[in-house]
């Protein structure tokens, strides 16, 4: 069995409820307010869930939220071999929820954007480890450069899975072919997908043109997750175009889905399963997770049928 080693920036999520977002210099009344550790950390505890050595190799912050952080982290039982900053404290997220609408987040980052090479220099990793990024940490200016030089340098020893999230036409193109060369996996949403693509194309030209407009090689897999309906998949060993659906579930809070599945592929990709199989699992738990409140909610592995 291989490991989950996560450099996916981990940071404490500020949750307000509000009736409606404010206009520009306007204001409202919160209805309520929480603080919960999120970011990547939903992936770690997801893959940690599945019975599989998870680590940590991102930056923690010294102050309240990265001491917070830790405590996830030790109650998880996930290996943390990533430095502490003595100088700053961890970054934050602001999800401000109206009812009936998708969260609209603003992220404060912190010591997990300053990872530098040394941070690095220590991680111990084998052949069958599953390596997770996310696109938030290729656009720090510090963590950025420093994860692209170590993958260049280390990538095709280990499986690397890139997620990268609402902002990925933002990665610059010199990033992304870099990454084409030691790239397993890449998971995106349909919404990412389509940002890529440019237009609204079906299922099977949807993923050629997104392979195509970023370069991915055929030997990487490529997952579009497409909630309900479960994910789409091309790539990595697939015949073709492989749909895997998901059972239907009533939606309580759907923050932290992806990296709920991205956890669990993850994870099961490291203790050797097959694609198909990864994603059937991967699609049970986001789907459990979207049944509960809060950002970290991937079930536990005895929980799950797949």
């Amino acid at each position: 069995m291989g490991r989950v080693i996560s450099l996916e920036s981990i940071i404490v999520d500020l949750g307000i409820d509000v009736p409606a977002l404010p206009p520009v210099g306007g204001d409202v009344i919160a209805a309520d307010s929480r603080a919960r550790v999120g970011g990547g950390f939903n992936l770690v505890a997801a893959a940690a869930r599945q019975g599989v050595p998870t680590s940590y190799a991102g930056r923690i912050g010294s102050g309240p939220y990265g001491q917070l952080i830790a405590e996830a982290l030790a109650a998880e039982h996930i290996d943390v071999s990533g430095p502490i900053d003595p100088a700053g404290d961890s970054g934050y997220c602001v999800a401000f929820q109206v009812p009936g609408a998708d969260p609209t987040y603003v992220t404060v980052p912190g010591a997990e954007g300053r990872l530098v090479p040394r941070d690095l220099a220590g991680v111990d990793f084998g052949p069958r480890d599953v390596l997770c990024v996310s696109g938030y940490d290729l656009l720090y200016r510090v963590s950025g450069p420093t994860i692209i030089g170590w993958l260049a340098e280390h990538g095709a020893d280990l499986h690397v899975v890139l997620d990268p999230g609402p902002l990925v036409l933002d990665i610059p193109a010199a990033t992304m072919r870099t990454l084409t060369g030691v790239l397993d996996v890449l998971t995106i949403s349909t919404r990412e997908a389509l940002l890529i693509a440019g237009d609204e194309p079906s299922s099977d030209d949807l993923h050629q043109a997104v392979r195509r407009r970023l370069g991915l090689h055929d030997a990487t897999m490529l997952v579009v997750r497409a909630g309900e309906r479960g994910c789409t998949a091309t790539g990595g060993g697939l015949d073709g175009l492989v749909t895997v659906p998901v059972d239907a579930v009533d939606p309580v809070d759907v923050t932290g889905a992806g990296d709920t599945h991205t956890g669990v592929l993850a994870a099961r990709l490291a203790e050797g399963s097959g694609p198909e199989e990864a994603l059937a699992a991967a699609n049970e738990a986001a789907a459990a997770s979207v049944t509960l409140e809060g950002p970290a909610t991937a079930p536990a592995r005895s929980d799950m049928t797949t």
